[in-house]
C-alpha cells in the first residue's frame, strides 16, 4: 500500500512540469551610487529565469525614469548583461528536478549618469523595466501566461533646495531555490539591506502587470495581476498562517494549506530620518508541494580535529577549517553560510576560510521529502577581514560617531586614526568625536594572530547654511494678504511662532498672517542641523479707502470732472478714467464702475474702493408741431421719446385726463391749444417738447338736393365753410368727369348744372379737401328732380 501511493505521488509530481515551461520567475530592480560624481549610479536589474532556450535570447532590458508627479518619461536607457548567469541552488536537488525547477540568475547593468540639476522634483522619481511570460503554471492569478511583469523602483530627488541627496537603493540578498511542504511551517530569508543605512520596512504587495498596450517602456501607474478568487497581495499563499513578511527584517513565514505554484510580491519602503524616500520591490514564486512523512535526516556536524560539542572555532590568515557532517550514501547534502546555500558544496564536508554561520541542509536521495537542518558551526576567521560600519554623523562643529568592528570572539582590540594608535580605545567599538581615517588591529588572545579590519574615512559635514525670508523680501504683513516665508538649507525643517513649534510645518514653505518672530531649525541630508537667524514680523497698518461720488451726467458731451479719492496716491481705474478725470464722452452711454486702489504698501495688495458713476442719455421728444382737430373731438396725443425718461409733465392740463403720462388723453377738445410735455429721465435730463392743437367745427355735406327751381334745397350747400378757408369741393359724374368745381369759404353751392345745362338726376360722387392737415373726404350724393 505504501509503495503505491509513493508511485502515485510521483507519477502526480511529474505532471504540471511540461505546463511550466514559462519563461520569468521574478526579479527585483536597484540602483547604487558610485560615490565619485553626484548622480553617478549603476542600475541593476536582476533576472530569475526558467533555464530554458526562451530565456536565453533575453540578454538586455529597457528602462525608464519618470517623474512621479505627472508620469513624465525622463529618460531611457538600456542594461546590457553583466557577469556570468547562476543557478539558483536547491537543498533537495532530487525535488527541485522533479518539479522542474530549473532556475537561473541573470544580471543586467547600466551604468548612468544623471543631472542633478535636473531630478529636483520634491515627489521625487520612479523607474521601472516591464517584461512578458509570467509562468503559465502559476495557481494563484488568472491567465498567468498573459500575465506581465514590471520591476519597479522609486527614489527621491537627488538635489533639494541646492543639496546634493546621496542615496542608493535597498539590495536584495541571494535567493535559495527553496519549495514549500503543505502543512509544514517553512520562512524564508527575504530580507534586503541598504547601503545607507536607511530604515526599512517590509510588506505584501501585489505583483505589477504591464500596461495595456505592452510596450517595452510605459509610464505607470501600473496595474496588478490579477488574483484569482480568494487570493491577494496578503494571502498569495493561503494557510494557517498565510504568507506573510516581517516588516522589520523582510523574512517570509507560511503554513501552507494547499498544494500548487504561487506568485507573490515583497515591498521594501526606504526611510531617512523618518520620512519614506523610496521603494524597491521584488517578485518571485513558491512551489508548494506534497512531502511525505518520512523522517527527515538528522546528521551530526563538528568541526574536524575539535569535539562534537565544540561548535565555534578561530582561524588565523592562512588557515582553514573542515567542517563534517554524518556521511550517509542515501543522504544528499548541501551547505550554508550565514543561510544562503553554497555553489557546489554537496558532499558531506567542506573545508572553509571565511568567517560566517554554517549549517548543512540534509534530504533522502531520490525521494521529495523535508529537508532536514543541523546546528550551525560558527567559524571566526582572521582570514576574512572585519567590517567596520559607522553610526552617527560628524556634523560641522558637533557630533559624533560610532565604529563597530564585526564580531570576532577572542580577541583584544586596538583602533588606529590616521594610522595611528587611539590611547584607551580597547572595545569592539569606538565613539568618536573626531574626523580622520579609522580601523581597528584584532589580536586573538590565544592564537596571537593579528588582522587589520577594513577602514573607514569620516568626514566632518559641509556647515549647515539655514535661511528663512519672507517671499515678498519685506518683514512684514500685509492687511490682506498671507505672507508666505521661505525656508532653505536642509531636506527637513522644524518651524515654530514666538517659540511655540509649528508641529504640522516641515517643508520649505509657510504661510502666515500672524506677526511676531519665527525660528527655524534646517536638517541636512546628513542628519545635520543649522539654526536660520529669527525673522520678526509687523503688521503693515490697514488702510481704507474712499472715492467721492459723481454725479449723473446728461450725455457723452458732459464736460469731464476730476475724481477724488482718498488718501491720496491712489489708482483711478474704469471706463472713461485718464489722469484723474473722468470724461463722459470716453466712458460713453451707460453705467460704469468706477474703482480707487490704494496698496498700504509696496509689497501688498491693493485695497479698492468703488462708486458706480451713470451717464444718462439726454431724452428726445419727436411729435408734430401742429395737429388740426374737429371741436369736441376725443384723442391720443402719441410722442415718440427716447432717453428712458421716468416723469412726464403736460401743460396746460385743459381737456386732459392725465397731466403724467407718456402719451395725452384729450377729450373732448373744444378750442384751440397748445400742448407742452416736459420729460426727465433718472439722470435729471430733460427734454421738452410742444404741439398746437387747432379746433374746426365740423364740416356738414347733404347727401342729396333737389335743384326744381322752387327755391327749396335748389344747391348743394355746404354748412360751416368758413372754418374751412382752403376747402376745395370736387364733384363727378359716374365716369368720372369732373362736373363741378370750387375752392375757398365764399363759394356757391353746386346749383346742378354744367356749362349752363341741367346734369341729370343720378348720384354723383364728392371729393372735398379741407385742410392739409385732414385727410380728404369722400362720398355720394343724390340729385334728384
Amino acid at each position: 500500500m505504501a509503495r503505491s501511493f509513493y508511485k502515485l505521488f510521483l507519477a502526480l509530481l511529474l505532471l504540471p512540469v511540461l505546463s511550466w515551461a514559462g519563461h520569468q520567475v521574478g526579479g527585483e530592480l536597484t540602483m547604487r551610487a558610485v560615490g565619485d560624481v553626484p548622480g553617478h549610479f549603476v542600475v541593476t536589474v536582476t533576472n530569475y529565469f526558467e533555464n530554458n532556450n526562451r530565456a536565453s535570447i533575453t540578454t538586455n532590458a529597457s528602462i525608464s525614469i519618470y517623474r512621479k508627479r505627472d508620469h513624465v518619461r525622463i529618460t531611457s536607457f538600456n542594461a546590457n548583461e553583466s557577469g556570468q548567469r547562476t543557478a539558483v541552488i536547491y537543498a533537495q536537488s532530487y525535488c527541485a528536478t522533479q518539479r522542474n525547477l530549473n532556475f537561473i540568475r541573470a544580471t543586467f547593468t547600466a551604468d548612468i549618469q544623471l543631472s542633478p540639476a535636473q531630478y529636483t522634483d520634491p515627489d521625487g522619481y520612479y523607474m521601472s523595466y516591464q517584461t512578458r511570460f509570467r509562468n503559465g503554471g502559476i495557481d494563484n492569478i488568472t491567465n498567468p501566461d498573459r500575465a506581465g511583469f514590471t520591476f519597479y523602483l522609486e527614489f527621491p530627488p537627488l538635489t533639494t533646495t541646492g543639496k546634493y541627496i546621496h542615496n542608493s537603493s535597498p539590495e536584495f540578498t541571494s535567493l535559495n531555490g527553496e519549495y514549500v511542504c503543505v502543512n509544514k511551517p517553512f520562512t524564508y530569508a527575504f530580507g534586503a539591506t541598504d547601503p545607507d543605512g536607511d530604515e526599512l520596512r517590509y510588506s505584501m504587495s501585489t505583483p505589477l502587470n504591464q500596461v495595456a498596450n505592452n510596450q517595452s517602456t510605459s509610464p505607470g501607474p501600473y496595474p496588478g495581476v490579477s488574483f484569482a478568487a480568494g487570493y491577494s497581495a496578503t494571502n498569495a499563499i493561503p494557510g494557517s498562517p498565510a504568507l506573510s513578511v516581517d516588516s522589520q527584517t523582510g523574512q517570509l513565514s507560511v503554513t501552507a494549506s494547499r498544494v500548487g505554484l504561487y506568485v507573490f510580491a515583497v515591498r521594501v519602503d526606504e526611510y531617512r530620518n523618518g520620512q519614506k524616500i523610496g521603494e524597491v520591490r521584488r517578485d518571485f514564486q513558491l512551489l508548494v508541494v506534497e512531502c511525505p512523512d518520512t523522517k527527515a535526516p538528522d546528521p551530526v556536524v563538528q568541526i574536524e580535529g575539535l569535539p562534537v560539542t565544540t561548535t565555534k572555532t578561530t582561524l588565523c590568515p592562512g588557515e582553514s577549517a573542515n567542517l563534517m557532517a554524518t556521511a550517509n550514501p542515501n543522504w544528499n547534502y548541501q551547505w550554508q553560510r550565514n543561510g544562503i546555500n553554497l555553489n557546489n558544496a554537496t558532499s558531506s564536508d567542506l573545508t572553509v576560510t571565511e568567517q560566517g554561520e554554517y549549517t548543512v541542509q540534509v534530504s533522502l536521495k531520490n525521494a521529495c521529502t523535508q529537508v532536514g537542518s543541523t546546528q550551525s558551526l560558527t567559524i571566526n576567521s582572521l582570514n576574512t577581514t572585519p567590517t567596520l560600519t559607522s553610526t552617527g554623523q560628524l556634523c560641522a562643529t558637533y557630533g559624533s560617531a560610532t565604529l563597530q568592528v564585526s564580531n570576532v570572539p577572542d580577541v583584544n582590540y586596538q583602533w588606529l586614526r590616521d594610522g595611528q594608535v587611539i590611547p584607551g580605545a580597547a572595545d569592539d567599538f569606538l565613539l568618536t568625536t573626531q574626523a580622520g581615517v579609522f580601523q581597528a588591529l584584532l589580536t586573538h588572545n590565544i592564537l596571537g594572530c593579528q588582522v587589520l579590519s577594513d577602514q573607514i574615512r569620516l568626514l566632518r559635514a559641509p556647515a549647515v547654511l539655514a535661511t528663512l525670508k519672507p517671499a515678498s523680501g519685506f518683514n512684514r504683513i500685509c492687511p490682506i494678504d498671507p505672507l508666505e516665508l521661505i525656508a532653505d538649507g536642509g531636506i527637513s525643517y522644524q518651524w515654530a511662532h514666538n517659540d511655540v513649534p509649528i508641529a504640522t510645518q516641515t517643508g520649505t514653505r509657510y504661510t502666515t498672517q500672524s506677526t511676531g518672530t519665527y525660528s527655524l531649525t534646517v536638517i541636512d541630508s546628513n542628519g545635520c542641523t543649522g539654526i536660520a537667524t529669527p525673522l520678526s514680523l509687523s503688521a503693515v497698518p490697514p488702510v481704507t479707502p474712499i472715492l467721492d461720488n459723481l454725479p449723473p451726467f446728461c450725455g457723452t458731451a458732459a464736460p469731464a470732472q476730476a475724481l477724488v479719492g482718498t488718501p491720496a496716491g491712489g489708482v483711478f481705474e474704469g471706463p472713461g478714467t485718464q489722469d484723474g478725470l473722468f470724461t463722459p464722452a470716453s466712458a460713453g452711454i451707460g453705467q460704469h464702475m468706477l474703482t480707487y486702489s490704494v496698496r498700504p504698501a509696496p509689497e501688498c495688495s491693493a485695497v479698492i474702493a468703488r462708486q458706480t458713476v451713470n451717464v444718462y442719455p439726454i431724452p428726445t421728444i419727436d411729435m408734430p408741431a401742429e395737429l388740426v382737430t374737429f371741436r369736441g373731438n376725443s384723442m391720443t396725443l402719441q410722442p415718440v421719446i427716447t432717453g428712458d425718461p421716468t416723469q412726464f409733465i403736460w401743460s396746460p392740463n385743459t381737456f386732459l385726463t392725465d397731466t403724467q403720462t407718456p402719451a395725452a388723453q384729450i377729450e373732448s377738445i373744444q378750442n384751440t391749444i397748445t400742448y407742452t410735455l416736459l420729460v426727465t429721465n433718472a439722470g435729471g435730463c430733460t427734454a421738452v417738447a410742444s404741439t398746437q392743437i387747432d379746433v374746426v367745427d365740423r364740416l356738414y355735406v347733404p347727401n342729396a338736393f333737389t335743384p326744381n327751381g322752387d327755391n327749396l334745397n335748389d344747391r348743394w350747400n355746404l354748412i360751416n365753410l368758413a372754418a374751412y378757408p382752403a376747402i376745395d369741393v370736387t364733384i363727378f359724374n359716374r365716369w368720372g368727369t369732373v362736373i363741378f368745381h370750387a375752392v375757398g369759404p365764399d363759394q356757391e353751392g353746386f346749383d346742378g348744372r354744367l356749362n349752363g345745362a341741367d346734369v341729370p338726376g343720378g348720384v354723383y360722387t364728392y371729393v372735398i379737401r379741407l385742410d392739409p392737415r385732414f385727410p380728404p373726404m369722400q362720398g355720394q350724393l343724390m340729385l334728384l328732380r
